[in-house]
């Protein structure tokens, strides 16, 4: 399959999703702190693996009556993982404050606490509404309905980036965010690339919204690749950035997957 096939295939997945989301309007609730996708993961098929035992209200309601379990440090954190699941699960504001005493404690398992505080929010809101929610999380989480983006700007072939071009590109990139209704979190600038840390709508449409940001610094002397790298999933190191670089040239709109 050509490559263009497949960007156009992602574009129209990227669409579908969009309109979902765009739908759910006020419903939306998106995971705001950063956690590891593979994390994620693991919570999702836990929870998944529970619901299939065909037992999961015995384990909900036996669950209840141990969630002080949470804080018992001779209970071992994959129990914990399990109890935090079950609990997120029950629509009980008593329950709720429980996790969120849990999330607040820095312990190795808080991303997992995090996801079961989300969710058991989530849960109360829509019971209390008596209307659905969906739920949005990344790697790089996100504020209110906006998702956080990590992008990554490449001089061109031969340039060293000066002073001045990290300017332009900041100003450029502060100026069409700012119109579609985002934020710019961060910015780094370095000889061969700059990288920003970005809050943009869920509907945002990433193609118009970085070739406009290209083209437009283009015009003060083409110095940025047409190539740009853009995640949701993590914020790339900067090993893991030049890495890159060495290795292959970056492909038009890197990721963007949930």
């Amino acid at each position: 399959m050509k490559t263009e096939d497949i960007e156009n295939q992602d574009e129209q997945k990227w669409k579908s999703v969009n309109q979902l989301l765009s739908r759910a309007g006020s419903h939306l609730n998106i995971l705001e702190e950063e956690i590891d996708v593979e994390v994620q993961h693991q919570y999702m098929d836990l929870l998944e693996h529970l619901i299939k035992s065909g037992d999961f209200k015995t384990l909900r309601e036996d669950a209840i009556i141990h969630a002080q379990d949470l804080f018992d440090e001779a209970v071992d954190d994959e129990r914990k993982k399990t109890l935090l699941i079950l609990l997120s699960m029950v629509d009980d504001v008593s329950i709720y404050r429980s996790i969120e005493s849990f999330q607040k404690q820095d312990t190795p398992i808080k991303p997992w606490a995090t996801i079961a505080l989300q969710q058991s929010r989530m849960l109360i809101q829509s019971n209390l509404l008596d209307e659905s929610t969906v739920f949005v999380s990344t790697g790089l989480g996100g504020h209110d309905t906006l998702l956080r983006y990590f992008c990554v700007y490449i001089a061109n072939e031969g340039v060293t980036l000066q002073p001045f071009q990290w300017d332009i590109v900041k100003k450029e990139t502060e100026l069409v965010v700012t119109k579609s209704q985002g934020e710019i979190e961060q910015f780094e600038h370095f000889e061969k690339y700059v990288t920003f840390i970005l809050l943009l709508p869920i509907e945002a449409n990433l193609k118009e919204i970085f070739n406009s940001i290209i083209d437009e610094c283009n015009t003060y002397g083409n110095f940025l690749s047409e190539n740009i790298i853009i995640t949701n999933v993590k914020k790339l190191s900067i090993e893991e950035i030049e890495d890159f670089l060495e290795t292959k040239s970056p492909p038009k709109y890197k990721s963007r997957p949930f």
